[in-house]
């Protein structure tokens, strides 16, 4: 953490009068900036934990003190909210949600009052409203995906408002712009798109689920809000959408599935809406893609896929550097690249991939200003 100090003192004074005044001087001349730090949050499945690592200059990962953190039974999706202060976990195998807060100077977390809080059977996918009043929950067994408000202290209140969504509902994320909420539904081959009431926290759908290709898992949202891209575990492909901006709706785009690897997991789209990048599962690799600014098209960029760890679930893409981690589920680490972002082309960090608890699921990241 680097602090700009500066202070001044006369350099024409009296020596008896030396010390008050640069007490004096300096009172009133210190300055401090807020430093930007990054974390890297990965829930971990099968030892119930969630790893926090605070990123380096060079994307370089180090866990932070008390890390890896004890969750609740099998965790397999992880948000934070935009300011960076709490941190929520998904508990597929406990019917909850743990709660963490930023406590520590170095990225310490303690939990949240009340936490876990209860929510329904298996639940599968949680992400933070852009305004971060509210979060989303989907719960696998009850085919629902549910609204929940954020206290000021990081608590979570349900709200009157659940929506049903397809058969066996995973991942639920936003539109950047908080305006509207997508759910992938695995057995139903499709996705659920709705409008979201960023005062209230209410859900309406958009009309009936879109289809997508076989066992849709993750849907992401371009950072313009024009294009959705969905991961289909079940049939090596990446759909993709037009994004309706005033419904919120999904339209297929021409040449949509696009063929990844072997199973895809989950996709990520970087800050720049240039490219498209895909954990393969079945493949252990991670396909990347330009995307065509006009049309949301996707091809294929030099150089993909990318080898990364045995069994990658989890991409995300820190925003200010542009790098990519890929949760390793089958070898417990964590790769990080660096992503160039003239090319879209990925070299790996030095000293990755970097050790993680057992069985990393789901990533997210967060930069929190100290």
């Amino acid at each position: 953490m680097r602090k700009k100090i500066g202070f001044y003192v006369s350099s024409i004074i009296c020596a008896a009068f030396l010390p008050a005044m640069v007490a004096v001087s300096a009172e009133r001349n210190f300055t401090a900036t807020a430093v930007t730090v990054e974390y890297v949050y990965s829930a971990n499945q099968i030892d119930h934990t969630l790893s926090v690592y605070r990123v380096g200059e060079n994307g370089a990962l180090e866990q932070v003190p008390g890390s890896p953190y004890q969750t609740q039974s099998f965790p397999v999706s992880v948000d934070v909210s935009p300011d960076g202060k709490h941190i929520y976990v998904a508990n597929q195998g406990s019917k909850s949600v743990s709660g963490f807060a930023v406590t520590g100077k170095q990225g310490e977390l303690a939990p949240v009052p009340g936490s876990p809080f209860a929510v329904g059977k298996y639940p599968d996918g949680i992400k933070i409203s852009p305004n971060g009043r509210f979060a989303l929950v989907t719960s696998e067994n009850d085919n629902m995906v549910s609204s929940y408000k954020i206290q000021d202290n990081g608590a979570l209140v349900a709200t009157s408002y659940n929506a049903p969504t397809g058969e066996h509902p995973i991942s639920v994320t936003f539109s950047r712009n908080g305006k509207f909420a997508y759910v992938s539904n695995f057995n139903s081959d499709s996705i659920s798109a709705f409008r979201f009431d960023q005062d209230t926290g209410k859900l309406t759908a958009s009309g009936n689920p879109t289809k997508t290709d076989t066992h849709p898992i993750y849907v992401t949202v371009a950072a313009n809000n024009k294009f959705a891209y969905a991961s289909n575990y079940g049939s090596t492909t990446v759909s993709a959408f037009s994004v309706d901006a005033n419904t919120g709706a999904l339209t297929e785009l021409a040449g949509s599935p696009y063929v990844a690897g072997g199973q895809p997991y989950s996709v990520a789209v970087d800050p720049g809406n240039n490219f498209l990048y895909v954990a393969n599962w079945g493949s252990h690799d991670l396909s990347a893609f330009r995307i065509d600014a006009a049309t949301g098209q996707l091809s294929e960029i030099k150089g993909s896929p990318y080898a990364v760890g045995w069994y990658p679930y989890a991409v995300v893409i820190e925003p200010t550097i542009h790098h990519v981690y890929v949760a390793n589920n089958g070898e417990s680490t964590i790769s990080a690249f660096t992503l160039d972002t003239i090319t879209g082309a990925l070299t790996a960090v030095q000293g990755g991939p970097y050790v993680s608890g057992l069985g990393p699921y789901s990533l997210t990241i967060s930069s929190l200003s100290m």
